[in-house]
């Protein structure tokens, strides 16, 4: 039981109260109609189109199961099979076409006017997500679209050409920058979809979106991630919703976007969107797992999906009455929204007494028994007679929703161009953007910071106060090739950048905010002061340390060499990652890029044996940028520099040679002569000059611009983010062969009817009860008393618990109940031991008992987020959480026992040898649940504890 918990929002000194009343008092229809979010005409929006899809069939590549790739599989796939598909992507007779296709969604037919609200209803994998996709145009990821969809009579074709940004999918995953805040995420969407005259509405229209979903207390706090705290699961799905809504669009299809939310604020998210789709006629598709029946009396229209078929489309209130009449049975208080997803569900569903043989059953029977229904052939008359409309009125909804969206683009972007703003506007926001994310993850810049200072202090040392003379030749060398690679190295970070950041590029490029080049554009454009800082830091350190010649014209031309040389490689790094699949191709192919580079610079090597007979591949010097800027910062330091030759490099040696006939030993000297030119050293050891200096520049430059434009091409023809779920992905093990070889993905009715058959087997049951009363059982009462816990916030503080009560004993569930953002997982966490900053007040007891250092091994904590290592299998992660949390008394076997009837319990033993990085979302939450459960806390006498904490 638990009392007195107090909202997330509660805020010490702050005006909570008064934000709460500012949203109680926003009026979304008033503000709808003031035109915000959308231009109206009269009563009427003036962008308004209905969707009409004929004869929908989509397949994609059938996915099977695969083995994990192993280290001799990267090395030997690096220079085959990798950079074969790497190249396939951009060569298309290369790519393989006698893939299996499956189909994913088959023959659907059917029209959403303007103004209605279609609920898609099907099981997770029935196809719920591949149908939203392919209305919203959004198609890449597969094989082939067969059949006819049109927005209001604009083919599929010239609205994903022209009018991309209007027609918009809200993914199921919240995909964001973790290190913006809540309100620059809302700004940068809204200053790529307002033109420059109605720029002014901007922070009008952000405060408008933060008040419609509650969220104003959330401003200035991080979106985050998995990885970085920030807003709550369900705030963070709520400011997804508002950055769709942000994107002005006038159909949009929402994917399952009220997970993570509680039911009353689920309820009001469909109400708005009601309320959105009357006052703007709008055209709303919402595909929801879990909606109340509150939400699905909202609904003008409903389509059933199984396993790629559609099984009813029609009004949302006869939906349920058909398949009564087909003979399911519908038990009471089940929602109408749960009676027709369990139509598809052999495990849930229920037939009317007598009707069990004559009701159809698999999806193909139910395909045919609506296709054989009255509500088909309304269905069919409600298509034509849509399309009858639309020719009577000659398409003036599809003429005025054109003219409209060119009124709202700024006066520079073209009429047949997607995007609002012109590309320069683009460019200033995403990098407006990529100052906010630098700032939002100060620690990784401080971080770099340190390094650039304390390795501009190590290496400076070594070659602290070099000499003068002959001696100090070589190793001036090293100091200043050093110089020219490190912050080049160091910017490898910008790899993972690129790639992790291609997703979020990606789902605002479908929503017309930006083209993605000139999110390539705008990283150089913040790398210029950003680099020039990292540059003047460790540049100043190593080059007073080093004992460089200390001349001003001489440090300007080394500082301008290391700049520019970063920038290159920086450049350099982004056009891999641009061109590769995946953040370990990219790695891989950056690393061998890297390395050749340095290989063939011409220090260690010199130029001279490079380019001669006995070096392979020796031509790449006059492609390495690198080897540009050594050339030059070397001619810098040496061209006017006399060295005296060191006694050790004086020729012949011994008692009573006359000096007059002794000769420097050093490449480049004269004949008796007793010092060395620096421009002669350079000429005869390495083929430099100082005449090279500004042509070595231009064509690091060259380079710098060539680099960036390969990355502008591949990021605007190219797109790595794939469309659904991928195959399982096993280790490679006998028994792992034998799973996917006995996988028939092809074979769907086989499955189908051997999943019927499974029903009502007692086998099964008897197995999972003894799995259960295998689990370690407690007996220990966990209690806690006024739990407080303060965080600081803005420079205050804010107080996130106030005075919570309650206990927990064995044989009790308790269920935390609050709206998104109450504090449940401040809660679980602060109780769990498990906050690492702020202040925890109040008391917590077991038993009446203090709680020890070992109540956190003791405690099962099942996260909200699914947090796992991906290479790992799902046996690895539960045995390697047995091992190291079960009681060290404990032996081995009997550990990997326990395991065993873990995975028994939670269903897992087809896949036990899967790699968890390729598994789906529900899967990962049974290995999470599975990772506490194998822990199977010790019992002692003093303290008997075995909480499982579920988020």
């Amino acid at each position: 039981m638990v009392t007195d918990a107090a909202d997330e929002e509660s805020e010490v000194g702050g005006n909570t109260e008064a934000q709460g009343k500012d949203e109680d008092d926003f009026e979304l229809g008033e503000f709808m109609r003031e035109g915000h979010l959308g231009q109206h005409k009269g009563d009427k929006s003036a962008k308004k189109v209905g969707v009409i899809y004929k004869n929908l069939t989509v397949k994609g590549v059938g996915a099977g199961a695969t083995f994990v790739r192993t280290l001799p599989d990267a090395i030997l796939g690096t220079f085959g099979p990798d950079l074969y598909h790497i190249l396939s992507r951009f060569i298309p007779f290369l790519r393989h076409k006698n893939s299996e296709l499956k189909t994913l969604i088959n023959d659907f037919s059917g029209v959403v006017r303007d103004g209605e609200m279609m609920l898609v209803l099907g099981r997770p994998g029935a196809g719920c997500t591949t149908f939203l996709k392919t209305i919203a145009n959004n198609r890449e990821g597969y094989a082939q679209v067969d059949g006819e969809v049109s927005y209001g009579g604009i083919p599929a074709e010239k609205q994903r050409k022209m009018y991309r940004g209007e027609v918009n999918y809200n993914m199921e995953d919240d995909i964001h920058f973790a290190t913006l805040n809540v309100w620059q995420t809302f700004m940068f969407a809204l200053l790529t979809k307002t033109k420059k005259k109605a720029s002014g509405d901007i922070p009008l229209i952000a405060e408008a979106l933060m008040k419609m979903f509650g969220i104003s207390h959330t401003k200035m706090t991080l979106v985050g991630d998995e990885y970085t705290r920030g807003v709550s699961g369900g705030e963070r799905k709520r400011v997804s919703i508002a950055e769709t809504l942000a994107s002005k669009s006038t159909v949009v299809c929402w994917d399952n976007s009220t997970r993570g939310l509680d039911a009353s604020t689920a309820l009001d998210y469909a109400k708005s969107l009601r309320i959105m789709t009357d006052v703007s006629n709008r055209t709303t598709l919402v595909t929801l797992y879990q909606a109340g029946q509150g939400i699905y009396d909202l609904m003008d229209k409903v389509l059933v999906i199984d396993q790629g078929r559609c099984i009813f489309t029609g009004p949302a209130g006869a939906a349920k009455q058909y398949f009564i009449d087909l003979g399911f049975e519908c038990p009471e208080r089940q929602t109408t929204a749960d009676f027709l997803t369990a139509i598809t569900d052999p495990v849930e569903r229920k037939f009317r007494p007598g009707c069990e043989a004559s009701t159809p059953k698999t999806p193909v029977e139910l395909e045919r028994a609506f296709r054989e229904s009255s509500f088909y052939i309304r269905n069919m008359q409600d298509v034509e007679a849509y399309e009858q409309h639309l020719e009577q009125t000659n398409h003036e909804d599809a003429k005025e929703f054109e003219e409209t969206v060119q009124a709202g683009k700024s006066k520079t972007v073209t009429k047949k161009s997607p995007y609002t703003v012109s590309f320069i506007r683009q460019v200033i926001a995403c990098t407006k953007r990529e100052f906010w994310l630098l700032w939002g993850d100060t620690t990784t810049l401080w971080t770099k910071v340190f390094i650039i200072i304390s390795n501009g202090l190590i290496v400076g040392s070594l070659f602290y106060g070099q000499s003068l003379n002959t001696d100090g030749a070589f190793s001036r060398g090293g100091s200043l090739f050093f110089s020219i690679l490190f912050l080049g190295w160091l910017q490898l970070t910008e790899l993972m950048k690129a790639v992790s950041g291609r997703a979020v590029v990606a789902r605002q490029k479908e929503y017309a905010f930006y083209r993605p080049s000139a999110v390539s554009v705008a990283r150089v454009m913040a790398d210029f002061p950003v680099i020039l800082v990292q540059v003047c830091l460790f540049t100043v350190i190593m080059y007073f340390m080093t004992n460089l010649d200390v001349d001003a014209g001489k440090f300007w031309i080394y500082f301008l060499f290391v700049y520019v040389n970063t920038i290159c490689v920086t450049a350099l790094y982004r056009m891999f990652a641009s061109l590769s699949p995946t953040i370990d191709d990219a790695v891989r192919f950056s690393g061998i890029a890297l390395n050749l580079l340095i290989i063939y610079t011409g220090y260690v090597i010199p130029k001279t044996q490079l380019l001669g007979d006995y070096i392979w591949f020796g031509w790449i010097y006059y492609i390495n940028p690198i080897a540009y800027s050594f050339e030059a910062v070397l001619t810098n330091e040496f061209s006017d520099r006399t060295m005296q030759c060191s006694p050790d490099n004086l020729v012949p040696q011994g008692p009573g040679i006359d000096p007059a006939f002794q000769g420097c030993t050093l490449t480049g000297a004269a004949v008796n002569a007793h010092t060395v030119n620096g421009a002669a050293y350079l000429e005869t050891q390495y083929t430099y000059t100082r005449a090279h200096l500004w042509r070595n520049f231009g064509v690091v430059i060259a380079y710098t611009v060539l680099y960036l434009l390969v990355t502008i091409a591949a990021t605007e023809l190219f797109s790595f983010v794939g469309g659904g779920g991928g195959a399982l992905v096993f280790k490679k093990s006998k028994k792992a062969k034998q799973q996917v070889k006995a996988a028939s993905p092809s074979d769907e009715e086989k499955i189908e009817s051997d999943s019927d058959t499974a029903v009502g087997g007692s086998t099964g049951e008897k197995e999972e009860q003894e799995a259960l009363d295998s689990i370690v059982k407690s007996e220990s009462i966990f209690t806690w008393r006024d739990v407080e816990y303060t965080v600081p916030y803005n420079g205050g503080e804010r107080k996130l618990l106030n005075k919570v009560n309650g206990y927990a004993k064995p044989g009790l569930m308790i269920a935390l109940m609050g709206a998104s953002g109450a504090g449940k997982t401040t809660l679980l966490n602060t109780l769990s031991q498990r906050q690492k900053t702020g202040v925890v007040q109040g008391e917590m007891f077991v038993d009446g008992r203090p709680l020890g250092k070992e109540f956190q091994r003791n405690t099962g904590f099942c996260e909200q987020m699914d947090l796992h290592d991906g290479t790992s299998t799902i046996r690895e992660a539960l045995e390697f959480s047995a091992i190291l949390r079960q009681d060290r008394k404990v032996p081995r076997a009997e550990k990997i026992a326990y395991v065993d009837k873990v995975i028994d319990l939670l269903e897992l033993n087809d896949m036990q040898d899967a790699i968890i990085s390729s598994l789906g979302v529900e899967q990962r939450k049974r290995l999470t649940i599975g990772v506490e459960l194998a822990a199977k806390p010790s019992l002692r006498e003093y303290l008997a504890l075995s909480w499982f904490i579920f988020e």
